[in-house]
């Protein structure tokens, strides 16, 4: 399993909207997405002229966590659990990513450093999207 944390200034209720609302994730993940919030809920995130993820909610707690399956389009392994949960932390709030179940075999070597990337690079866009309203997103990333 991978874990990260990162801390934004957003009070947590604005963090999980974040995670949550699609109106958001496009602001600072996505170009397309769609969620409904809730336990079995499907859960789709989209990037123009990119891989397009679905997945299914497998865990909703309101405020505080969600966890979702996540499988690679185009990709015959079995797909993986991300979790995402929200705390408060000092005058802001603490997101942890933990991203489990990729195999220890050659073909989840790309999957897995691709997801470590991204996990890294969208998160850094979100606290700067929470912290000052700008979005570092190249036009390369959908």
């Amino acid at each position: 399993m991978v874990r990260h944390q990162y801390f934004s200034r957003a009070a947590p209720v604005r963090a999980f909207d974040a995670v949550t609302n699609p109106r958001m994730l496009v602001k600072w993940l996505s170009s397309r997405a769609e969620i409904t919030p809730k336990k079995t809920g499907p859960y789709l995130l989209g990037w123009t002229g990119g891989p397009t993820h679905t997945a299914r909610i497998l865990e909703f707690e309101p405020g505080k966590s969600i966890g979702l399956t996540w499988a690679w389009p185009g990709v015959s392994l079995r797909g993986t659990v991300l979790r995402l949960s929200v705390a408060p932390e000092d005058d802001g709030s603490l997101l942890t990513v933990e991203h489990s179940g990729f195999a220890r075999i050659g073909e989840w070597t790309d999957l897995y450093g691709g997801a470590e990337w991204g996990r890294t690079y969208f998160a850094m866009n979100l606290k700067s999207v929470h912290e000052t309203g700008h979005d570092l997103r190249s036009g390369h990333d959908g």
